[in-house]
């Protein structure tokens, strides 16, 4: 299953960098759950798949930084 996030969408970021691509999705939550973890499923299928997607690799770690951070400044 893979979403593709169209103009007429209202989450619809456009032209991007990765920074702020990583910043939407590390919030997101979408009817089949976080965002984050889709984002790190879909690089390990491509990397169990032998698949080389600079994109999608660059925003996983983007994203798994996000995340990281934000589960630190939660605290215990």
């Amino acid at each position: 299953l893979m979403y593709a996030a169209t103009p007429g969408n209202p989450n619809y970021l456009g032209p991007a960098s990765i920074d702020s691509i990583a910043s939407q999705v590390a919030s997101a939550v979408g009817p089949s759950g976080p965002n984050p973890e889709y984002v790190f499923e879909l690089a390990a299928s491509l990397r169990a798949m032998g698949a080389d997607d600079a994109h999608v690799f660059d925003l996983a770690s983007a994203v798994h930084e996000r995340v990281g951070e934000a589960a630190r400044s939660a605290g215990p």
